[in-house]
């Protein structure tokens, strides 16, 4: 490891932050303007600092508070156990020693004193940067040459994708010349010029003249130690102008070469520091730049390759590999495939650091839980998964219709902000591994299910059973609040009248598609008044039941009738005979549905008809609807029966949570299941084809819906009012989310 801490006070976005336990691959991710750049900035700024470079000071968070200040905790164990061993005894390694662990004058901060307790075995070395409002610094340690040994020994690289220049590879010299100790006290410059004299010379003297010809005329100052390095290495490879498989840079993409840059310069990092006792810090900021989705996942499986290649572990051995602690890599991306890869290759050896803003606007860095051991979900882990780690705010689903409810584009125009949320429909594996509460990122969740997957009530016997997600979900109720919570109280009241419904009876009526008195709607509201603490909402009915109410009813009616009257068309190609021919046939005030079912059918082309023709459609047509409404008001009860006719026949539940299927291998409710088999055979014929989950009567009955509003009422405000009245449920999740996101959408702009 190279860095065991960072922790950064009262600069830019960070009010006190402490970032610890670095991996060798770390993955930085969050929303714009939340930090993330921010850290860069940070690091880059300490290490200027660190090389005494005049750079423009970083700007407080805060200007109450008069400094600011940068703490780098090193991991020098490694370092430690090499120069203290009798078989390093270079001058180097003298000079290591001597500097950094000889003296014990050297004071430990609180951070570092708590890591040598928990690990005996461990050496750090803390530095600490202060920043004056007068753009003065002072450092913890006050020797130069401890400073200059820890950029020798620790070197830091950055690379900014957007800025860097993709047809000058120079910097990767530069990175060669800061990863190795080699020591050139014992090379003697006359020598040096002999030997190259003896080899290239034609005439004994010549090259040696030459160079004594250009130093009489230039005046230059002595390479630095870096500058010997690259300049020693470059007269032993053939040579110094990078090429991308074998063709000149400017001649390929710049997509081609950042990708190709990026890797050679990891490949760099992670092959010649196997041998070397210097670590290095690396930070990338947005590799996937210029990359396409698939080549953004090589990046990070080419990584993972050469990572890999000389990874010593306990199964993997030989040679080649190597226990050398491998360079911190940083990279922020918003790209979901380099965070799958990343996740899905490393396992333990990467984290993720999720950046948010705290509601001051001070940056929030958390670790998210990005280890799994369940294979199944790294197995099914893609782009769709990943992304999710940048939402806003997060709908889970549990089934397709959800998604396209929530996805309604009508409904979006309405509610700008909720567009924002990611709307996923997830199974039982995925949501375990990549909610929020597991993950730990600091995104606003919610996860609805339908009320019946708590509960379960037999008609039959009257009584309610607890179904296992109950149970889970008491369980975790208990642990989220304190014994000595104000809320404790009252949750654990509820906890217990949870607990009893399944030892009394509930009576029902109506051949159980109805409770007496119990009302699932009050339970429902006391379940999602405790279970919002972990971000769970539990509707009363399905989203049938949700869309189909009383309150919704005259709109479901309109839209039947619109369905009716703009999409029906003649079934015959000879439209003028064939209806002419069933008005003879059928009666239209006696017969009028059989005659509808004769002439009509559900057409996706409109074609033109005469006159004649159009009227006699309409007729029949609205002769039908007049029938259709008389009888359904005669069928049943109430407005009550008739919603709930509707939301079986349209796949939804009873408010016992039995659906059409349940009542009828049950064998109850037999008179109210044939009515409904009645309405869909005969007056309901041509909405048969639509009673099915995903079959698209959702989108085109809520756009009816608020198409039918939007022409009642004067402004949004009022349609979104209006909706709110017609689908409670729904819209109260959809205003949920809308706050949420504008409110973390004001702390971003500020």
């Amino acid at each position: 490891m190279t860095i065991e801490s960072i922790r950064v006070k009262n600069l830019l976005s960070f009010d006190d932050v402490i970032l610890r336990d670095f991996r060798d691959i770390n993955c930085i991710i969050g929303r714009n303007n939340v930090g993330k750049s921010n850290l860069l900035k940070v690091i880059r700024y300490f290490y200027a600092k660190l090389e005494n470079k005049k750079v423009i000071p970083l700007d407080f968070h805060t200007n109450y508070n008069a400094v600011g200040e940068i703490t780098f905790t090193f991991d020098t164990t490694r370092i430690k156990k090499i120069v203290t061993s009798r078989k390093n005894n270079g001058r180097f390694h003298k000079h290591i020693y001597n500097t950094l662990f000889k003296s014990s004058s050297v004071k430990l901060n609180f951070e570092e004193l708590i890591a040598r307790k928990n690990s005996t075995n461990k050496s750090f070395f803390s530095l600490t940067l202060t920043i004056c409002k007068d753009d003065s610094v002072m450092w913890s340690v006050d020797d130069p040459k401890v400073r200059s040994l820890l950029a020798t020994l620790y070197p830091f690289l950055y690379i900014e994708t957007r800025h860097i220049d993709l047809y000058d590879w120079n910097p990767i010299w530069k990175l060669i010349s800061n990863l190795n100790s080699f020591n050139f006290d014992d090379v003697d410059h006359e020598e040096l010029v002999n030997f190259l004299d003896e080899k290239i010379s034609s005439r004994k003297g010549d090259y040696k003249k030459y160079i004594d010809r250009v130093v009489s005329v230039i005046d230059t100052k002595p390479y630095t130690y870096k500058e010997k390095v690259i300049n020693y290495i470059k007269v032993a490879i053939k040579g110094d102008s990078f090429v991308n498989a074998g063709e000149e840079l400017f001649t390929q993409s710049d997509g081609t070469n950042s990708n190709k840059f990026l890797e050679t310069l990891l490949h760099l990092l992670i092959t010649l520091t196997r041998t070397e006792f210097i670590s290095p810090i690396v930070y990338i900021d947005e590799p996937e730049v210029g990359l396409h989705p698939k080549l953004a996942e090589s990046f990070v499986s080419n990584l993972n390759k050469i990572y890999s290649k000389f990874k010593k572990t306990s199964e993997l051995s030989g040679p080649g590999r190597y226990k050398t602690p491998y360079p911190n890599i940083f990279y922020s991306t918003h790209s979901p495939s380099i965070l799958k890869q990343t996740i899905k290759l490393f396992g333990k050896d990467q984290q993720v650091l999720h950046f948010s803003k705290k509601k001051d606007g001070s940056t929030r860095v958390n670790k998210i839980n990005s280890t799994y051991s369940d294979e199944r979900f790294l197995n099914i882990f893609s782009d769709n998964e990943a992304r999710l780690f940048f939402s806003e705010y997060i709908v889970f689903v549990e089934g397709a219709t959800e998604l396209e409810l929530f996805r309604n584009l009508s409904l979006l125009n309405l509610y700008p902000a909720f567009s924002l949320a990611d709307i996923y429909d997830a199974n039982e594996v995925i949501l375990a591994n990549i909610n929020p509460g597991y993950s730990k990122a600091s995104i606003p969740f919610v996860i609805i299910k339908d009320i019946d997957t708590l509960i379960d009530y037999s008609i039959k016997t009257e009584k309610f059973s607890l179904r296992p997600l109950f149970e889970k979900m008491i369980k975790e109720l208990t642990k989220e609040f304190d014994y000595y919570d104000t809320g404790f109280g009252r949750v654990r009241k509820e906890i217990d009248l949870f607990s009893d419904i399944q030892s009394s009876t509930k009576k029902h009526i109506d051949s159980g598609l109805f409770f007496k008195r119990f009302s699932l709607h009050s339970l429902s509201s006391r379940i999602n008044k405790v279970s919002r603490k972990l971000n769970r909402y539990f509707m009363t009915t399905t989203i049938e039941g949700a869309l189909i109410n009383e309150q919704s009813l005259p709109y479901f009616f309109n839209w039947i009738g619109d369905v009716i009257l703009t999409q029906m068309t003649i079934n015959n190609p000879n439209p003028d005979k064939f209806i002419e021919a069933m008005r003879r046939r059928y009666n239209i005030k006696s017969q009028v549905v059989p005659l509808f079912k004769s002439v009509f059918c559900i057409g996706l082309n409109h074609p033109v008809y005469s006159s004649a023709v159009d009227k006699q459609a309409l007729r029949i047509k609205l002769s039908f609807l007049n029938y259709l409404k008389r009888k359904v008001y005669s069928d049943f009860n109430n407005e009550k029966e008739i919603v709930l006719a509707l939301r079986l026949a349209f796949g939804g539940k009873t408010e016992t949570q039995y659906t059409l299927d349940k009542l009828r291998k049950d064998g109850e409710a037999e008179p109210f299941r044939e009515k409904i088999k009645n309405y869909k055979n005969n007056e309901l014929f041509f909405l048969e084809p639509q009673m099915t989950k995903t079959s698209g009567w959702v989108t085109t009955f809520l756009n009816y819906t608020i198409e039918k509003i939007t022409s009642e009422e004067s402004d949004d405000d009022r349609i979104r009012q209006k909706l709110s009245f017609i689908f409670p449920e729904i819209i109260s999740i959809i205003e949920q989310a809308s706050s949420s996101i504008e409110a973390e959408e004001s702390s971003l702009t500020g």
